[in-house]
C-alpha cells in the first residue's frame, strides 16, 4: 500500500518547484502510471483502468486530432459528453492537443449553449453522441490513430466553463493552469488540517463522480483534486436511487461529494422510513443519533467508525462500511440534515465555492466544525474580506479572466472579486446569510433578507416557494401542481397564513401567488430571484391569487393512469390501491428524489418513451398521465 503522505509531499513539491501549467498537472498526474485512475461496471463486472491506460488514451486522442484536423491550434473546443471516464481523455486530450477545452454544460439551453459556443468561436466538439449544436461535431470513437513513438505534443494552458442557472448573464469563465494548479495546492493547507480526508478503505480511496465535471464544483473538488494525487475515480451509469447506492456498495466508494439536495433526500428518506416504525424504536434511533455524536467529540476517527456500527441497521442499507469523507455545497444545507448524516458514522462537511473562484473554503473541523453550518476557514490562496456584509474574494486561484454578455473582463491578482453573498464571521469561520443582489428594503429603511423569511414557509405540498419583491411588496410565490386538488391547495393557503401571522410584522409578507409555471430554471440546485423575475417580465410565468385558484382538471385515458400507478406502485413496493390519482409522489408517497429517477426509468421503459428525469414537475400519477398521454400523441 502506498504511502499517501509521501504521494502528496511528492507531488505537492512536483507542481510547486513547476510551471504550474497544466503539462506541469498531467506530468504529476502520471507519476505512477500503475494506479488506479477510474472504475466502472456494467451491472456484473467490475473494469478497471490504470492512469498508464488513461495517458496512452489521452496521446492517441491528442495525436488524433493534430493530424486529422491540422486546422485546430490554440482553439477552442467543446466537450459535448457527459460525466463519463470518456469526459476526462476529452478534456486532457484537448490541452496535449494545442487546444482549449470549453465545459459545455449539458443541461443548459440549446440557445444558450449555441450562444457561448458562438462567442467563444467553437468550430469542433467531441463527444460520443451528436447533440446537434451549432458546431462540427468530432466522434471520439473517430480519434483512434495511434500515438507515434516520442511524439512531441504542444500543451494549451487556458479552459473555460459557464455558470450555473442562477445568473441571467452570458458569463464565460476562464482559467489558467496556473489558477488550477494553486487550487489543486489548496489540499496541502487541507490535508494538514484534517486528516480524515485522505482515509482509505482497503487500501484504496475512491471518489463517486456524481456531480457534473463541466460544473466547477465536480471539476475541481471531485476531479482534479483526488486525480492529480493518483486516486481512483468511480462513475455512475445513471443516476436512479438503486444504481447510486448499489455502486457505492460495490465499488466500496470512500468519498461522497454532492449538492444539498441529495443530502437532504437522504435525510428524508430515512426520516420516512422511520415514520413507519413504532415509537419506541423512532426513540431507540434519536438516542442513537445522541450517542454516535458524543463518541465522535469524544474519540472523532473511533467515533465515526463506531458510529457507523451503532447505526449500522441504517448504514448497511445506506452507503455501507467503506463512506469516510463527505462534502456539500452550491447552495444552503438544513442543519438537521448535516445532524442526521453525521450521526450515522458519514461525516459531512460544508463547502463554498463559485464558478468564478473554484472552490475557495470547506469546514474542516470534527463534529462540532461540522454541525455549525459555516463554510468553514478560507483557504491559503484566496484572502476573504466582508464589506458592507458581503464576501468579496481574492487570489491566485481565482478566475482573473471572464466574458460577460461578449465583453471581456480581465482582472488583476490584487483584484477583489464581488461574491453578492451575505456573510458573516466568528473566529475565522464564515457562516452564508444570503445573496445581497436579494436584499428587499421595507417601508421604514430596513434590509430585509427573504431567505430567512423563506425558511420559515416549510410546505409539503409546494413544489418551489420563493419570497420576492413584486411592485415593491414582499411576496411569497407559490408553485403548485397543476393537478393538485383545490383542498390541498386550501391546507397550503392557510399554512401560509398561520405562519405568517407568527413573523415580526416588518417581514410579513404583504402578497401570495400561485403558479403552476416552474419557478426554478431546470437544471438549476435552487431557485434564482433573477431568473424568477426575468421571467416574470417577460410574462413566462403567470401568477394566480388565490382566490382564482378553480379545481384541476384529471380527464385522462384510465389505461394510462393505471400503468402509471402501477410504475409508482412497483418503484415503492406499496399496494396499487394506496395510490390516489393525485397523491404527490414525494410528499404523500414519501418517496425520494432518488425515487423518482427509478420511477421516470420505468414509465419510458414501459410506454418506450423519454421523459425527463430532470422534470419533476410531473409528481402525480394523473400529471404523469398526461404527460405520457401528450407524448404519445406527438
Amino acid at each position: 500500500m502506498e504511502n499517501i503522505n509521501k504521494v502528496v509531499k511528492e507531488r505537492v513539491n512536483h507542481l510547486k518547484s513547476s510551471n504550474k501549467d497544466f503539462k506541469a498537472i498531467m506530468d504529476g498526474m502520471f507519476l505512477n502510471k500503475n494506479n488506479i485512475f477510474a472504475e466502472t461496471n456494467d451491472g456484473y463486472k467490475i473494469t478497471k483502468y490504470t492512469y498508464g491506460d488513461l495517458e496512452n488514451k489521452i496521446n492517441d486522442i491528442a495525436y488524433s486530432i493534430n493530424k486529422l484536423y491540422p486546422d485546430l491550434l490554440d482553439s477552442y473546443i467543446g466537450i459535448m459528453q457527459e460525466s463519463t471516464i470518456e469526459w476526462t481523455y476529452i478534456f486532457f486530450a484537448i490541452i496535449k492537443s494545442g487546444n482549449k477545452p470549453y465545459l459545455i454544460n449539458l443541461k443548459h439551453p440549446k440557445k444558450l449553449i449555441n450562444s457561448l459556443l458562438k462567442s467563444l468561436d467553437i468550430k469542433y466538439s467531441i463527444g460520443l453522441k451528436d447533440l446537434e449544436y451549432d458546431t462540427l461535431f468530432i466522434n471520439l470513437n473517430d480519434l483512434n490513430l495511434k500515438c507515434e513513438n516520442d511524439y512531441k505534443f504542444n500543451y494549451a494552458n487556458e479552459m473555460a466553463l459557464s455558470t450555473s442557472a442562477t445568473t441571467m448573464k452570458e458569463k464565460i469563465i476562464f482559467y489558467s493552469g496556473n489558477e488550477i494548479a494553486n487550487q489543486i495546492l489548496n489540499c496541502e493547507g487541507i490535508l494538514k488540517e484534517n486528516k480524515q480526508i485522505k482515509k482509505h478503505y482497503k487500501g484504496y480511496l475512491k471518489q463517486l463522480v456524481f456531480l457534473p465535471l463541466y460544473h466547477i464544483f465536480g471539476f475541481m473538488a471531485t476531479f482534479m483534486w483526488f486525480s492529480y494525487f493518483g486516486r481512483c475515480m468511480v462513475f455512475l451509469n445513471d443516476y436512479s436511487k438503486d444504481t447510486i447506492l448499489n455502486t457505492i456498495k460495490k465499488h466500496e466508494v470512500t468519498h461522497i461529494f454532492a449538492v444539498p439536495l441529495f443530502w437532504n433526500t437522504i435525510e428524508k428518506t430515512i426520516n420516512a422510513e422511520l415514520k413507519q416504525k413504532d415509537i419506541k424504536l423512532q426513540n431507540k434511533f434519536k438516542k442513537g443519533q445522541k450517542l454516535t455524536i458524543l463518541l465522535q467529540k469524544l474519540f472523532k476517527s473511533y467515533g465515526i467508525n463506531k458510529s457507523k456500527k451503532i447505526m449500522k441497521d441504517i448504514t448497511n442499507n445506506l452507503f455501507g462500511k467503506s463512506v469516510m469523507f463527505c462534502i456539500s455545497g452550491g447552495s444552503y444545507i438544513k442543519d438537521s440534515t448535516l445532524y442526521l448524516i453525521n450521526s450515522l458514522g458519514y461525516p459531512l462537511y460544508n463547502g463554498y465555492g463559485m464558478s468564478e473562484i473554484g472552490i475557495t473554503s470547506v469546514t474542516l473541523g470534527g463534529i462540532n466544525d461540522r454541525l455549525k453550518n459555516s463554510i468553514g476557514k478560507r483557504f491559503g490562496s484566496v484572502e476573504y474580506k466582508i464589506e458592507n456584509n458581503h464576501l468579496f474574494v481574492r487570489g491566485t486561484s481565482i478566475s482573473h479572466k471572464m466574458k460577460i454578455d461578449g465583453v471581456i473582463y480581465n482582472y488583476k491578482l490584487e483584484d477583489w472579486f464581488d461574491t453578492s453573498d451575505i456573510v458573516h464571521e466568528i473566529n475565522d469561520y464564515y457562516y452564508i446569510d444570503g445573496r445581497f443582489d436579494d436584499l428587499f428594503i421595507s417601508a421604514n429603511g430596513e434590509n430585509i433578507n427573504p431567505d430567512l423569511i423563506e425558511k420559515e414557509f416549510n410546505l409539503d405540498k409546494a413544489e418551489n416557494i420563493s419570497v420576492i419583491d413584486i411592485d415593491n411588496k414582499l411576496s411569497l410565490i407559490i408553485q403548485i401542481n397543476e393537478y393538485l386538488p383545490k383542498s390541498s391547495i386550501d391546507n397550503i393557503y392557510n399554512d401560509v397564513i398561520n405562519i405568517n401571522n407568527k413573523l415580526d410584522m416588518t417581514h410579513r409578507v404583504e402578497k401570495i401567488y400561485f403558479t403552476y409555471n416552474p419557478i426554478k430554471n431546470s437544471e438549476a440546485i435552487k431557485v434564482s430571484r433573477q431568473y424568477l423575475k426575468a421571467n416574470l417580465k417577460n410574462n413566462n410565468i403567470t401568477l394566480i391569487n388565490y382566490e382564482n385558484i378553480k379545481e384541476s382538471k384529471l380527464n385522462v385515458d384510465s389505461n394510462i393512469l393505471l400503468k402509471v400507478k402501477e410504475c409508482m406502485a412497483n418503484t415503492l413496493s406499496i399496494d396499487i390501491n394506496d395510490i390516489k390519482d393525485t397523491d404527490n409522489f414525494f410528499f404523500d408517497l414519501e418517496a425520494s428524489s432518488l425515487d423518482y429517477f427509478d420511477l421516470i426509468s420505468k414509465i419510458n421503459d414501459t410506454f418506450d418513451i423519454k421523459l425527463l428525469f430532470e422534470n419533476q414537475n410531473l409528481q402525480t400519477a394523473i400529471s404523469i398521465a398526461k404527460e405520457v398521454e401528450r407524448v404519445l400523441s406527438l
